[in-house]
């Protein structure tokens, strides 16, 4: 209940956060449930694909993952700077434990179809709704002066889940079926779940909910459209999940109707992409330098829609299936390395620039804007079911370019006068 207690570092940089219990327990957390969102997204797409051969609904499981983030993520906020936080963490992990529960039980008995795996994502994305405005907050309250390496570490090894979840995934799926892949998350939920009940973890001041909470989400939305720095990170991280990462759910039909690869090898693609994801975010956490954040965040996407469009070319001229499968490998480790750029400033640059007062609410704001992904992920299944996967990669690539340049320009125009008042 009390606000007032300070639960930071004594020492700074990393040194000081590893000493830190209650920061670790929320890291760990974060490291655990990341490797399990990014384990069944994979295992869920190859299942998906397998029982249904369509490439649509494939790219429906994570919009669906992701709905929860477009219609509750501000809402969130705005009960993460009323509610204790702890309690918020905690239920939607015991919700989510319960899903994965009732999930093992079908597909133990052979009942698990499309229906099901959709209901189940919707349900776990309401629990990666908290993250941002929740465990992320969290994350930069307990780290006191060293932010910028919190959040960096929490981005690097957010990364380093999206390059072991995907290869866990697949070997799962290939050894013990889709069975094993909701046992194992179980289990990991479970631990999750007693990380944070022992942790001592900072609270607001508890109070009832009542209309103000419109009124501040309002308020919150009011202040990073005034806020010129909010305002374009929060528009380039639409852009980011619009046009760039959707790729990602298309990366299992990459690799099992393009390249005929087993289960196992599409999780040891698909992980690559993580993988250079953590290299980036460990180079960014130790070089990175803060009059440099936004340039790495900019060119990260920037970068990260360059190689999506090559990914499109790759399939018209790369030459025999090993060839594709070692230069698919290469470029999805490149599109890592921008994208470790992009995410790990997202989050740093929303918490410097919020104020203390609106920081949950900002970070609700921005789980929002990370909540558009579900438009892409739609976008890219649909022209890959309509034209082709590579045609469809080539089309959403060239959207997001487009658009960051319209955004260029627009900041080239808005920002002249803010340096002027």
């Amino acid at each position: 209940m009390d606000a007032t207690v300070d639960h930071s570092p004594k020492e700074t940089g990393l040194r000081g956060l590893v000493q830190n219990p209650n920061y670790v327990s929320i890291w760990l957390l974060g490291t655990l449930t990341g490797f399990i969102r990014w384990f069944q997204l994979l295992a869920l797409g190859i299942y998906t694909f397998e029982i249904t051969g369509s490439p649509f609904l494939v790219a429906l499981v994570p919009v669906l993952w992701g709905l929860p983030l477009t219609f509750c993520g501000p809402i969130i906020g705005g009960f993460a700077d009323r509610l204790n936080r702890k309690f918020l963490l905690s239920s939607s992990l015991a919700m989510v434990l319960a899903v994965s529960v009732v999930m093992v039980v079908l597909a133990y008995k052979g009942l698990l179809t499309f229906s099901y795996i959709a209901i189940a994502s919707v349900l776990s994305g309401l629990f990666w709704a908290t993250d941002m405005p929740v465990r992320r907050r969290l994350v930069g309250d307990l780290a006191g002066e060293s932010v910028s390496a919190a959040m960096s570490l929490d981005a690097a090894t957010n990364s380093a889940t999206r390059m072991v979840g995907p290869l866990f995934g697949g070997v799962m799926l290939q050894w013990v079926g889709i069975t094993g892949v909701f046992a194992l998350s179980t289990a990991v939920y479970a631990i999750g779940l007693a990380l944070v009940l022992l942790a001592q973890l900072p609270t607001t001041v508890k109070r009832s909910v009542s209309p103000a909470l419109i009124r501040d989400l309002i308020e919150g939305m009011r202040f990073v459209l005034s806020d010129w720095e909010l305002r374009r990170v929060f528009l380039i991280t639409i852009v980011f999940n619009m046009f760039g990462f959707p790729f990602t759910a298309m990366i299992p039909i990459l690799g099992k109707e393009d390249l005929d690869l087993a289960p196992f090898l599409v999780g040891l693609l698909s992980s690559l992409e993580g993988f250079g994801a953590f290299v980036g975010a460990m180079v960014v956490a130790v070089f990175a330098q803060q009059k440099d954040f936004a340039r790495i965040f900019i060119w990260g996407c920037a970068g990260y829609l360059g190689v999506v469009f090559y990914l499109g070319i790759l399939a018209y001229v790369a030459g025999g299936p090993y060839h594709s499968f070692i230069a698919t490998s290469i470029t999805l480790t490149m599109a890592g390395l921008f994208g470790a750029g992009f995410a790990t400033m997202q989050s740093t640059l929303t918490y410097v620039n919020a104020p203390l007062e609106f920081r949950s609410r900002v970070f609700g704001v921005l789980a929002l804007c990370i909540g558009t992904g579900p438009i892409g992920f739609l976008n890219v299944g649909w022209m890959a079911e309509t034209f082709s996967l590579h045609t469809a990669l080539l089309i959403m690539s060239i959207e997001g370019i487009f658009v960051l340049i319209v955004l260029w320009v627009y900041d080239a125009l808005t920002r002249q006068p803010e340096k002027a008042s």
